[in-house]
Parts: structure tokens; sequence; C-alpha cells
């Protein structure tokens, strides 16, 4: 049994600020199909993220959980996390996430990808190895390319074999990437954001 965490914020204001690809809307579609694909056999009711909010995050700069004064603290991260970017997405060339399949965690249902340039674990490396984290955190390390699609509005015990259901339903989403983006998030689950800088992706591959 899984034993699911219900999403006590979703649709709250809130204050967060990420590093993001750019997706298409053809991608969002793509997401909002294998949506649907899962919906109905989920055995409790589900927060199912509308094609808007749709995203990847690469990092978390400020996450939305915690008590710091986070425009602060933005503020005195802020040019540091441009300056990263800047040096790394200019130039380079345009990027494919292809997301292959689903995974349930505790508290959602995600589609993993992966990303062949590197480029996404080398931004990640850079905020964990140069960026403070906020006062009194750790930096976060993140091993996963996702997107959230789901999360759960109940806790509920989740037998295993409607896990392994949803698991096993096919993924194939290619999602070309031509710009790294900071976001400033206002709503959860990203349904409101405004963009802080985009650096588009304009190199020529090998």
């Amino acid at each position: 049994m899984l034993q699911t965490i219900a999403d006590d914020i979703w649709g709250l204001p809130c204050l967060a600020y990420h590093v993001q690809p750019s997706l298409e809307p053809e991608t969002r579609e793509a997401f909002a199909e294998v949506q649907r694909s899962f919906v109905e056999l989920w055995p409790e009711p589900l927060h199912v993220g509308p094609k808007p909010g749709l995203h990847v995050t690469i990092y978390p700069l400020v996450m939305v959980k915690g008590d710091f004064d986070k425009d602060a603290y933005w503020r005195s991260i802020a040019r540091q996390a441009k300056d990263i970017l800047e040096e790394l997405c200019t130039g380079h060339p345009a990027l494919e996430l292809r997301f292959n399949r689903l995974k349930v965690t505790n508290t959602a249902i995600i589609a993993t990808a992966s990303e062949e340039t590197g480029l996404i674990d080398a931004i990640r490396q850079r905020i964990v190895n140069e960026i403070p984290p906020p006062p009194g955190q750790k930096p976060i390390i993140y091993d996963l390319i996702h997107s959230t699609l789901a999360r759960y509005r109940t806790n509920a015990a989740i037998p295993d074999d409607a896990v392994a259901r949803i698991e096993s339903l096919p993924v194939s989403i290619t999602a070309p990437v031509r710009q790294i983006r900071l976001v400033r998030e206002t709503l959860f689950p990203c349904l409101v954001t405004d963009e802080i800088a985009a650096i588009p992706l304009t190199g020529q591959g090998a």
C-alpha cells in the first residue's frame, strides 16, 4: 500500500521563484492526454493540473513552503542566479526533454524525463555549489527531471496494484525547449506566474 499525502495548498496564494524550461502548447496538450489516461483509474480524488500551469522545475530557488523573508532572500541571490543562467545557456542549443514514464509518489503523480545535453544537470550543480540556500535550510538535490501532473485531494492508502496500473501506462512525449526562464510563482501550483528573465537557447547542435 502507498500512503498518500493530501495537498493542502492547492490553489492558494504563494510566493516562490523557480528556474524552468519553456514548454510549447503541444507539450502541455500531450501532458493533458496523459492526465486523461490515468484520472479514471485512480481510486481517490485528484487535483489535476490545468494545462496553463503544467511545468517542469529545473530548480526551486525559493520554495513555496518556507518561513523566511522570501523577498529579501530573492533580492540577495537574484543577480547571481541570472548570471549563472546566462553563462550556461547563452549559445547553448535548444533541448529536448523526453518523457517516458509515469511515477507515483506519496505526494503526486509525475511524468519523468531525460535530457541528453546535460544542461539541466549543469544548472542544478552550479546553483547548489554557488548560491547559498535560504536561512536555516540545506541545498535541495534533484535527481529527476519531471512534470507534476496530479496531486492528491485526500490522505489515502492506495493498493499496490492501482499504483502499478498507473505506472504501466505508456508515455512518450518529446518536449522541445527553446529557452530557460526565471519565474515568480504567486498561485500554487504555478497557476499564476510571471517571467523575470528568459535566456534563449540559440546555439547550433553538433
